[in-house]
């Protein structure tokens, strides 16, 4: 979504980066969702990456009224999501801080503030899925699944890497696996390039030995801390690797930052 809506002109600043779009252009929000539903997406994830009070508050708002924005861009981004009429409504929840900069993880208590708004916010907003994505430090992964206990969602949770063994926080990504074990429906590696998805996946598909996912991002390196990727994969390379995906017969499949509607278009005519 991030990537997107850059693409389709608009000025994502940071901290909020994209949050504020679900107030100020619902519009291309809503056209962005529309075109992945018109290319074959089943699945709409939120555009709900920065919507949390902790956000809005690095942003310069009062508590209260950071409080206040971050639920409405939630709730209309629930919204826009639902409108363009997908199969399942998956609502985003990342990590604190920047994804690419684990180290920056706040602590427990605020953790444990944003993770359990969110959700909560969530589970009022009637998602059909929570969805922890980019998430790259194990006591950040405890926290969230923490708050989540015993709600009756649905809960899917998307890692981010360093290399094969280790989260991007250079925790264990075997450490994951207790954690997730009969909470997490599906265990999915997100953002990551598709070098580095290559070295994980079949590590984590045998280790985890339950559902699993992947959509990695377009850039032969790391998105900017803005979401730029100056190169990407080609598209018949990328097609190479989803077919190459597609036969270890995932749960859940798709592309993140850097891809475009085209892309899921060229997943939905493998699975055809």
């Amino acid at each position: 979504m991030g990537t997107e809506l850059m693409a389709r002109g608009l000025k994502l600043p940071l901290p909020l980066w994209s949050a504020e779009a679900n107030i100020t252009d619902p519009e291309i929000v809503s056209a962005v969702h529309r075109d992945y539903v018109s290319a074959g997406a089943d699945i709409i994830g939120t555009n709900t990456f920065r919507t949390t009070t902790w956000t809005y508050r690095k942003a310069g708002y009062s508590p209260k009224r950071a409080q206040e924005r971050a639920k409405s861009s939630l709730m209309r981004a629930v919204e826009l999501a639902r409108a363009a009429n997908p199969n399942i409504v998956g609502g985003s929840i990342t990590s604190i801080e920047d994804c690419y900069e684990p180290f920056l993880f706040p602590g427990r208590e605020i953790a444990e503030d944003t993770y359990g708004e969110n959700v909560n916010w969530f589970i009022d907003a009637g998602v059909d899925v929570i969805l922890f994505e980019t998430m790259g430090h194990l006591d950040e992964i405890e926290i969230a699944l923490e708050t989540v206990k015993n709600i009756g969602f649905k809960i899917w949770l998307s890692l981010i890497v360093k290399d094969a063994d280790h989260l991007l926080s250079g925790h264990l990504i075997k450490d994951v696996y207790k954690l997730a074990k009969d909470q997490v429906d599906c265990l999915m590696l997100n953002c990551n390039t598709i070098e580095k998805t290559d070295q994980t996946l079949q590590f984590m598909i045998d280790d985890w030995g339950s559902e699993w996912g992947v959509y990695p991002n377009l850039g032969l390196t790391e998105p900017e801390s803005d979401g730029k990727i100056e190169k990407k994969v080609n598209k018949d390379y990328f097609k190479n690797i989803i077919g190459k995906y597609l036969k270890m017969n995932p749960k859940i499949i798709g592309s993140c930052c850097g891809s475009s509607p085209n892309h899921t278009k060229i997943i939905k005519e493998l699975t055809l």
